[in-house]
C-alpha cells in the first residue's frame, strides 16, 4: 500500500513535532529542501512518501513565515492518496489516530484524520 500526492504546504508551531508526526503516521523521509522550491525559510522541512524520489509535502513554521510576510497556505483540506483505502484506514487506525470512517465522495472514496495541530486531512482514493 502506498500513500502520494502532488504537493503540500503546511504550516505548524512545531515544524519538529510536526516532522516527527508524518514521520511516524506516513513513514515519510526527510530530504533536502529543493532549490526551485519558493520562499525557502531557515526552519523549512522537505519530507517525501518511502516510494517517492522526490519530495512532496514541505512543513513551514508558522512564526517564520509570519517573520517574512508570506501568505500562509490557503487549503482548508488537504489531500492524499492511497492506492488501497481500507488499508490504509486500518494501519492508520493502529498507529494511535482517530480516523474517521470511509465515505463516498462520488468519483473518490475517502476518510478524514486530523495531524498534531488539526490540519484536516482527506486520504482518498479514486474510483
Amino acid at each position: 500500500m502506498t500513500f502520494y500526492t502532488d504537493s503540500l504546504v503546511l504550516t505548524y508551531t512545531s515544524v519538529e513535532a510536526a516532522k516527527r508526526w508524518w514521520i511516524d503516521t506516513f513513514d515519510c523521509k526527510v530530504e533536502k529542501v529543493p532549490a526551485e522550491w519558493d520562499n525557502p525559510l531557515a526552519s523549512d522541512v522537505a519530507l517525501k512518501f518511502p516510494q517517492d524520489k522526490v519530495p512532496t509535502i514541505l512543513l513551514c513554521a508558522r512564526s517564520e513565515m509570519e517573520q517574512a510576510k508570506l501568505d500562509p497556505p490557503s487549503s482548508v483540506v488537504w489531500t492524499i492518496f492511497c492506492d488501497n483505502l481500507k488499508k490504509a484506514h486500518q494501519r492508520l487506525s493502529t498507529r494511535g489516530l482517530l480516523v474517521g470512517p470511509i465515505q463516498d465522495g462520488g468519483d473518490t472514496q475517502y476518510f478524514e484524520i486530523r495531524d498534531i495541530e488539526g490540519h484536516l486531512i482527506q486520504v482518498c482514493k479514486e474510483l
